[in-house]
């Protein structure tokens, strides 16, 4: 069986986690990171250099980087919807998971340390404000792109939709008033009603 190397509140193992449900894969997931330390290991790190979370043990085969364990789990089980079935699908799916991580990743995750991390007497509301007008024009951008119905990529839900539902739930949990456009809530929602995200996202801690 797949180990999954990664504490459950952690962000990137919610996607992988999630993904995985989607897939109908299984894996025996193991605490790593965080609290449980265990990432800077000579063990941990011969696997994973970065020290971080998730990684992927598939037998002889070690992925680390969520969005990339994602794709090898797409492709290596054949979901071709998820993962996209052609060369132009799976570029469109690619081109919005790195659009998560460049785009709506480094605001909400700013936003996630200044809220969350930061007592309230350490938080710097200019920080707050800048990455609150950041992740807001990331979502105008997510708001363009997004049909009428459906999913982001078209009318199957695919590992886009994973990685970005999982920051839109963080947030959504951090933000008492969003601002962001009513198909985009729809889409969170949608997304939000999906069995895996509920077993694996919308849990603890955004």
């Amino acid at each position: 069986m797949m180990k999954l190397l990664g504490r459950a509140d952690s962000s990137n193992v919610r996607k992988v986690m999630w993904a995985m449900d989607e897939l109908g894969l299984t894996c025996a997931r193991e605490d790593y990171g965080g609290p449980f330390g265990r990432v800077d290991t000579p063990e941990y790190l011969r696997l994973n250099p970065n020290g971080l979370v998730p990684t992927l043990v598939d037998g002889d085969t070690v992925v680390w980087e969520s969005n990339t364990i994602i794709r090898y789990l797409a492709e290596r089980h054949g979901a071709s919807a998820f993962g996209g079935s052609t060369a132009a699908a799976r570029a469109h799916i690619g081109q919005w998971m790195d659009w998560q991580l460049s785009m709506l990743n480094p605001p909400i995750r700013n936003l996630f340390v200044q809220l969350v991390r930061l007592g309230e007497d350490k938080r710097d509301q200019r920080v707050i404000s800048a990455n609150l007008e950041s992740a807001n024009s990331a979502l105008a951008v997510l708001h363009r792109a997004l049909p009428d119905k459906g999913f982001l990529v078209g009318p199957t839900l695919t590992a886009a939709d994973v990685v970005i539902g999982v920051m839109l739930h963080r947030f959504f949990a951090l933000v008492a008033e969003p601002t962001a456009d009513p198909r985009v809530v729809l889409y969170h929602r949608e997304l939000a009603a999906r069995p895996g995200f509920k077993a694996h996202v919308a849990i603890g801690k955004p």
